[in-house]
């Protein structure tokens, strides 16, 4: 009775397997097709920004990587986005870092935008920067099979500037 029941079990078991697991599959720029849920990393973020035309670092500039991953929707159904803000410091220079699912492909972005009132340099136009145009590199945890590890997001942006805003 006992072998049974075990044998039905692993029917049942395997046909909900099968079928969530080929349903939940998809590509990501990380890691390719994905089974069985989704394994974390941590991703930290470098880059610079400076201006095009002279090439000095630009201060008070508002980074913003977004991204959207799968079953994060709201009521509606709309996408959900997660975002790591931060702001470029004296030296040109944005750091930030977060932990988390695997972003997809098409949802990865880094926007741009000048916050400061034209304070550090005059105003600029605001930008973003597609997945192809990052330099990603992973610096793997061998101890761990569900965290990947780190993943070191980087970027050198110059902005252009933008003559339509008032200079002081």
């Amino acid at each position: 009775m006992k072998a049974r029941i075990k044998h039905i079990y692993e029917i049942i078991a395997g046909a909900i397997l099968s079928l969530l697991g080929f349903n939940g599959c998809d590509e990501n720029i990380f890691l390719g097709p994905v089974e069985y849920g989704m394994p974390h990393a941590t991703f930290e973020v470098k880059g610079t920004v400076k201006a095009e035309d002279t090439g000095e670092s630009v201060k008070g500039i508002k980074v913003k990587l977004r991204h959207y991953t799968e079953g994060m929707e709201d009521e509606n159904g709309n996408p959900r986005y997660t975002e790591l803000e931060m702001q470029s410091d004296q030296d040109g220079k944005v750091d930030g870092s977060f932990g988390g699912l695997w972003p997809y492909y098409d949802d990865l972005q880094i926007t741009f935008e000048d916050v400061d009132g034209g304070e550090n340099g005059g105003w600029f136009a605001p930008d973003t920067i597609k997945v192809s145009d990052l330099n990603i590199t992973l610096e793997e945890d061998k101890k761990s099979t569900w965290n990947k590890g780190t993943y070191h997001i980087s970027f050198d942006e110059k902005l252009k500037r933008d003559y339509t805003q008032p200079v002081d």
